[in-house]
């Protein structure tokens, strides 16, 4: 018999942990069709008024002259990354080495463009400003993971990010945000998002992430700069007949999603807790800094995985399948997202699934 895809086990269950619930076809049509944006004409190839309202919000809340609508967050930050280093006259972009750029994108920025990537920090946690100002190869820009997802959604704090901004502002390096969790990272840094977005020179935000959208970002920053970067757009296959349901979903995520981070963030924290109370489990980071955290499970990876998929298969649970291994041998871990889905279980609860997981690993 062939095993069930991990798509198709979350297609029967009926209680979902993670993120904001199934997202089935039809539930996305409904969402759509129940949208008070929903007689905003089309859009076509990046122009029509759903587009315009989105840019418009996003620039507005990032405090940014500008903003502009891109399908793929790899497209809008290779475009904001090359009209830097056009206007700096350098090639080489500082980054930390488990940043989307460096991991997510099949080398797309090396391969792609002629710039080049200088990695600054430990795999572990976020660089620190020492580190940075550790780099001596001339900089087109500087782009900072807010959160970084691959070190547990760790993020840089408010004094550091206020002192990288300065060294980047002192030497002339543009700051480029990689945003696509900053939505979520905001409570935690308890700014406003334009006074977190107020430290880089462009910002990029994601709209599928915890805005819960069918997918789609905007890249944010000083109108010459927006404007220069439509071009990179234009040839990076962005040009899109029309993206009105990804535009859709995502003001339908902002009115509904952004208002509720902080309670998505406290209700993480709760849930953390909760977690590292548990034998046999811990959580990184010990408070999470956004709405995600990892877990980490004294399981080996393929035992875990089995026991996900058999709660998902005979309980009709989805916790979710994706599993990572650890530097300690026999350990994994899993990362949980907070959104509406998650707020149906408390805290207490959460502890006790997660109990019951580790009882289902073979040993």
């Amino acid at each position: 018999m062939t095993a069930d895809s991990p798509a198709d086990l979350r297609a029967r269950c009926t209680r979902f942990l993670p993120g904001h619930g199934p997202a089935t076809a039809r539930r996305w049509l409904d969402s759509l069709a129940a949208s008070p944006h929903l007689d905003l004409r089309l859009d076509e190839y990046n122009e029509g008024p759903a587009i315009t309202l989105l840019e418009r919000r996003c620039a507005e809340l990032l405090g940014k002259p500008a903003a502009l609508f891109f399908h793929k967050g790899v497209v809008a930050q290779q475009a904001a990354l090359l009209v830097h280093a056009a206007r700096t006259g350098r090639q080489t972009v500082a980054l930390h080495p488990k940043t989307h750029i460096a991991c997510d994108e099949s080398d797309a920025i090396e391969r792609l463009t002629p710039l080049r990537l200088c990695r600054v920090g430990p795999d572990h946690r976020p660089f620190t400003p020492a580190e940075l100002a550790a780099v001596t190869d001339p900089l087109a820009a500087v782009s900072l993971e807010l959160p970084l997802r691959r070190t547990a959604f760790q993020a840089t704090g408010w004094e550091d990010l206020e002192t990288i901004a300065g060294w980047c502002r002192d030497r002339g390096v543009p700051l480029h945000l990689d945003g696509a969790r900053l939505w979520e990272v905001q409570p935690w840094l308890d700014r406003p998002l334009a006074a977190i977005a107020a430290l880089a020179d462009t910002v990029y935000v994601s709209f599928y992430k915890g805005l819960g959208g069918l997918g789609g970002c905007v890249l944010a920053g000083p109108e010459d700069v927006i404007a220069a970067t439509r071009v990179w757009r234009s040839r990076f296959g962005g040009n899109l007949f029309t993206a009105w349901p990804l535009v859709l979903s995502a003001l339908d995520g902002l009115d509904r999603h952004l208002p509720r981070m902080g309670l998505y963030h406290r209700h993480a924290r709760a849930i953390a807790d909760a977690l590292a109370t548990v034998p046999g489990l811990r959580v990184n980071p010990g408070t999470p800094h956004c709405n995600s955290f990892q877990i980490l499970w004294d399981a080996p990876p393929a035992g875990l995985e089995q026991a996900l998929t058999g709660l998902a298969r005979d309980e009709g649970i989805w916790a979710g399948v994706r599993v990572g291994g650890t530097t300690v041998p026999g350990w994994s871990f899993t990362e949980l997202a907070v959104g509406e889905a998650t707020l149906a279980w408390t805290p207490a609860e959460v502890a006790k699934l997660c109990a019951r997981v580790l009882e289902r690993v073979p040993r």
